[in-house]
């Protein structure tokens, strides 16, 4: 989590560059203009946008360090979400104070709209890909046994030899404390978490099912369910046999 505090440190950093000591050169797109393009932006006001938009990430992720340290179970998609809305929010607000696109009055210039299309594809893709991700991320468990391997897809996909497989166990779903690096979607989670005896794991479940299959090999040990409890447990019995 230094990564996040450092992180923070610098959004902070640049914020106060950029709204405080007037270093325009750092907003992108801005320092490329020409003199007379520059003279219509209202670039103080664009500069206290930047600023606070810098100032609310580097909050957010401190937020989120704070939690982690503080051993909190308390998700964290909607931080991450709530730093895209920032951004987005942020990056078409700004459009209204560049005079190049938009009158005095508020109102469109002839050729605005284009200017404005490649911004629009921009903050499109930004929610595409969140959207995707979270989609992603939402999705059942694929498990699959080759001919020597257990193959967990998806994200944090893990191919698990059986001649890696200490024990198979047929479980519950472990009482988790919390999350070191890991998604936790809906009903789902994904990735690395830790359990309350203080226990590294690597997990795909579903919070809605009980049942859970402990695989104890080489590598973390893993907790895994799939669409149903009657499913899962067929799966132990498939995986046990191997």
């Amino acid at each position: 989590m230094w990564g996040l505090v450092i992180a923070a440190l610098i959004l902070v950093l640049l914020g106060f560059a950029v709204h405080r000591l007037g270093w325009h050169f750092l907003i992108s797109g801005y320092n490329t203009m020409k003199r007379e393009d520059k003279e219509r932006v209202n670039i103080k006001a664009v500069a206290r946008l930047i600023g606070f938009m810098c100032y609310g990430i580097a909050t957010i992720f401190l937020v989120i360090v704070a939690i982690d340290v503080s051993g909190l179970d308390i998700p964290l998609e909607p931080l991450f979400l709530l730093i895209v809305a920032l951004v987005v929010v942020t990056l078409w607000r700004a459009q209204k104070y560049d005079g190049n696109i938009f009158d005095e009055h508020g109102k469109l210039r002839p050729g605005g709209k284009k200017k404005l299309i490649p911004l629009v594809l921009v903050l499109t893709l930004i929610l595409c890909f969140v959207g995707g991700l979270l989609f992603w991320f939402s999705q059942p468990t694929e498990v699959t046994l080759t001919d020597s391997a257990l193959v967990i897809e998806g994200s944090y996909g893990e191919t698990v030899p059986y001649d890696e497989i200490e024990t198979v166990t047929l479980t519950y779903r472990p009482s988790l404390d919390r999350r070191t690096n890991g998604a936790a979607v809906g009903s789902r989670l994904t990735g690395h978490f830790r359990t309350t005896s203080r226990e590294d794991v690597l997990v795909y479940l579903d919070q809605e099912i009980e049942a859970a299959v402990r695989i104890d090999w080489s590598g973390k040990p893993i907790y895994v369910n799939v669409e149903s409890n009657e499913a899962t447990e067929a799966l132990y019995e498939e995986v046990r046999l191997k």
